[in-house]
C-alpha cells in the first residue's frame, strides 16, 4: 500500500446500512432474543445502585442491622440474577456471531468461486483471503455485538436520566456538562478511525499478500537466493501495517482519554455539589452514593454510545471491502431461459468470433474474426506463436469469457443459451501447468467424477499411465501430494490431470501440450493412452511441438489472433508458409527430439 495515497473516499452511509441489515436478516431472532437479555440486564442494572444506596443509609444514617442485613442479601441476589443475565447474554451474542461469521464466510467464499477467471486477473489472492478473513471479523463483531451493547447503552442511558432526574433535577444537570464535549470527540474522531481502519485492513491485505506469494514461491526464491529481499519485503509491509496500527491506537487511545476524562470529571463534580448538598441538608450520603454510582452509570453509558459510533465509522471501511466483493457480478452468467445440454455429438463451431480482454488495447484483438467448425471426433491442432490466440480459444470454449462479436456453437447451439454447468461438463481440459489440491491422490483424481469408484479410479490411472509411480508410493492412491502437488514431479502430476480426463470422460478434449513434460518412455505409454481417450471425443491440441500437431486431423496456424493458415501436416509443409517456417526451425534445433524426423515430399 502506498502510504502517500490519498484515502478512497467513505462509502455512502445509506446504502450500506441496509445491506447490513440484510446480513444480519436470518439471524434476527437469535439477536432479538439477545437484545432481551441485555435490555432484562441492563433494568436490574439500574435497581442496583439505588440499593446500594439504602446500604449506606442503613448503616450511617439508621444504625439497624437488621435492615442493613436484609439489604446486602438482597444486593447479592441482584447481582446473581445480572450474572445469570450476563452468561446468556455473551452466551446468545457470541454465538449467534459464531454462526453468522461461518455463513458468511461461506457466502463470499462460494460468491468468489462463481466469479469468471477476469475478476481474479486484476487481484491478488492475499487480499482476497484478508477480506475473507479479517474483514469478516470486523463486521460480524460489529453486527451481533456492538448493536446489542448500543441497545443496551441507549437503555441505560435513558434510565439512569430518568432516575437521576427523579432524584435530583440540579445534581442531575451538574453531571451531564461533560456529555457535549463527548459528543464532538465521537464526531470528530469517528470519521478518522473509518479512514485509519479503512487502511489498516488495506495494509493487512497487503502484508498477507506479500507473504502468500513467498512461500507459495519458495522454490523459485530460494533457487534465484533472493530470501533476504523477500524477508525485507515482507518487513516493509509489517513496518507500514505497524506505523498504521499505531496511529490508529492513538487515535483510538485518544478517544478513550477523553471518554474517561470526561466520566472522572462528572464524578468529582457531582462528589463536590453531593457535599454541598448534603452539608446544606438536601441530600442523605446514601442518595449521593446512589447519585454516584448512577452518574459512573451515565457515563458509561455515554462512553458505550461513543464508542458504538467509532466502531459504526470503523464497520463502514470494513464492511465496504466485503460488499466490494459480493457486489461483484460475473461477466458470464446463465442467461433466464438457457436451456440444458444433453452430451453433445462434438460438433464445434466458432464463426466471426472476435474477444479482446478488458486489460488490452482497444485495438488489440486476442482472437480476430475466427472461424472455424469441426466434426464430431475430429482431432485439431492448435500451432502459432505465444500470444496467438491458442489459450483464448479454449478459455472461449470453457465459456471462461464471451465473445465480443460472432457466436461460439455445440451442435448448433450458442454456448450463450446453454447452462453453463452443461457447457463445462462438456468439456474436459488437461492443461500445461498442472494445478493439484493439497490431499490424496484419490481425491484429487475424484475431481473428474466425484462419485467414482476405486475400481474406476484404477482403470483411470492405468489408461493414464500412471498406476506405475502409484503403487510405489507409500499409500498409494491415499498418498497425500501436497500442495499444488509439490511431492510429485512434473511428468506424474501430468499423469494424474490426464486420469482425471479419463473419469471425466467429456464429449469435447483440449488438450495444451498434454506430453510436455514426461520422459521418452512415458511419453509413449500417454500417447497411447491419449489415443484411446481422444477416440470419439472432439480434440483440440494447443501444439507447441509440432510433432504433436502432425499427428492431427487439421492443423490451424495462429497468428495475432488470426486463422492463417489451416490443413493437414503436409500441405501446410508444402505451401511453404508460416506452418513449414516452424517445423523447419524445430527440426534445426531438435526440438522434442522430433529434429530426426523426414519432412515430407
Amino acid at each position: 500500500m502506498d502510504s502517500s495515497a490519498p484515502p478512497p473516499p467513505p462509502p455512502p452511509p445509506g446504502p450500506t446500512l441496509r445491506k447490513l441489515l440484510e446480513l444480519v436478516r436470518p439471524y434476527r431472532g437469535r439477536l432479538a432474543v439477545a437484545t432481551a437479555v441485555v435490555l432484562a440486564g441492563a433494568a436490574v442494572g439500574l435497581v442496583a445502585p439505588r440499593v446500594a444506596g439504602s446500604v449506606v443509609d442503613a448503616a450511617f444514617l439508621e444504625r439497624n442491622l437488621s435492615r442493613l442485613n436484609q439489604i446486602v442479601l438482597g444486593l447479592v441476589a441482584l447481582f446473581a440474577v445480572m450474572g445469570l443475565l450476563s452468561f446468556g447474554q455473551l452466551y446468545l451474542i457470541r454465538s449467534t456471531g459464531s454462526r453468522m461469521l461461518r455463513d458468511l464466510r461461506e457466502r463470499l467464499f462460494s460468491h468468489l468461486l462463481g466469479l469468471t477467471p477476469d475478476f481474479f486477473e486484476t487481484r491478488r489472492v492475499g487480499e482476497l483471503l484478508s477480506r475473507i478473513g479479517a474483514d469478516l471479523v470486523v463486521v460480524q463483531e460489529a453486527l451481533t455485538e456492538q448493536i446489542p451493547s448500543g441497545v443496551e447503552a441507549a437503555f441505560s442511558f435513558v434510565g439512569t436520566l430518568v432516575i437521576l432526574l427523579i432524584l435530583h433535577t440540579k445534581l442531575t444537570l451538574v453531571a451531564l456538562a461533560v456529555v457535549p464535549p463527548i459528543v464532538l470527540a465521537a464526531v470528530w474522531y469517528g470519521s478518522r478511525l473509518e479512514r485509519y481502519s479503512r487502511e489498516v485492513q488495506d495494509a493487512l491485505a497487503a502484508t498477507a499478500t506479500v507473504a502468500e506469494e513467498a512461500l507459495a514461491g519458495v522454490r523459485t526464491v530460494q533457487s534465484f537466493g533472493r530470501e533476504v529481499e523477500e524477508a525485507q519485503r515482507y518487513g516493509a509491509r509489517v513496518g507500514e501495517l505497524l506505523r498504521l496500527a499505531l496511529r490508529n491506537a492513538r487515535a483510538v487511545g485518544g478517544f478513550v482519554g477523553i471518554l474517561q476524562f470526561a466520566a472522572f470529571s462528572a464524578f468529582a463534580l457531582v462528589l463536590w455539589y453531593g457535599g454541598r448538598l448534603i452539608l446544606r441538608g438536601e441530600l442523605s450520603p446514601g442518595e449521593l452514593t446512589s447519585f454516584l454510582l448512577y452518574t459512573f452509570a451515565i457515563a458509561g453509558s455515554v462512553g458505550s454510545l461513543g464508542g458504538l459510533y467509532a466502531g459504526y465509522r470503523e464497520l463502514l471501511g470494513a464492511s465496504a471491502r466485503v460488499f466490494e466483493l459480493l457486489d461483484a457480478r460475473p461477466s458470464v452468467a446463465d442467461r433466464a431461459e438457457a436451456q440444458p445440454l444433453a452430451r453433445p455429438a462434438g460438433r464445434v463451431a466458432l464463426r466471426g468470433v472476435r474477444f479482446r480482454y478488458p486489460s488490452a488495447a482497444p485495438d488489440r484483438w486476442a482472437l480476430d474474426g475466427v472461424e472455424l467448425e469441426t466434426r464430431p471426433g475430429e482431432v485439431v491442432g492448435l500451432v502459432g506463436p505465444s500470444g496467438a490466440g491458442k489459450s483464448t480459444l479454449f478459455s472461449l470454449l470453457l465459456r471462461f469469457h464471451d465473445p465480443a462479436a460472432g457466436v461460439v456453437e455445440f451442435d448448433g447451439h450458442d454456448l450463450r443459451t446453454l447452462r453453463l454447468a452443461d457447457v463445462r461438463r462438456a468439456v474436459g481440459i488437461v492443461p500445461q501447468e498442472i494445478f493439484l489440491f493439497g490431499g490424496t491422490i484419490a481425491e484429487n483424481l475424484r475431481y473428474g467424477d466425484p462419485a467414482a469408484t476405486p475400481e474406476q479410479l484404477e482403470r483411470a490411472v492405468a489408461a493414464a499411465g500412471a498406476a506405475g509411480f502409484i503403487a510405489a508410493l507409500p499409500s498409494g492412491m491415499s498418498e497425500v501430494v501436497g500442495e499444488r502437488g509439490v511431492k510429485l514431479s512434473a511428468g506424474q502430476r501430468q499423469r494424474l490431470a490426464l486420469a482425471r480426463a479419463f473419469l471425466k470422460d467429456p464429449a469435447i478434449l483440449l488438450l495444451d501440450e498434454a506430453t510436455s513434460a514426461l520422459d521418452p518412455e512415458s511419453e509413449e505409454l500417454v500417447r497411447r493412452a491419449l489415443e484411446t481417450l481422444m477416440t470419439g471425443r472432439t480434440t483440440f491440441v494447443i501444439a507447441h511441438r509440432l510433432a504433436t500437431a502432425r499427428r492431427a486431423d487439421r492443423i490451424l496456424v495462429l497468428d495475432g489472433g488470426r486463422v492463417v493458415e489451416a490443413g493437414t501436416h503436409d500441405a501446410l509443409y508444402a505451401s511453404n508458409g508460416l506452418y513449414r517456417r516452424y517445423w523447419d526451425l524445430q527440426s534445426l534445433s531438435g526440438a522434442g527430439g522430433h529434429a530426426a524426423e523426414p519432412p515430407p515430399r
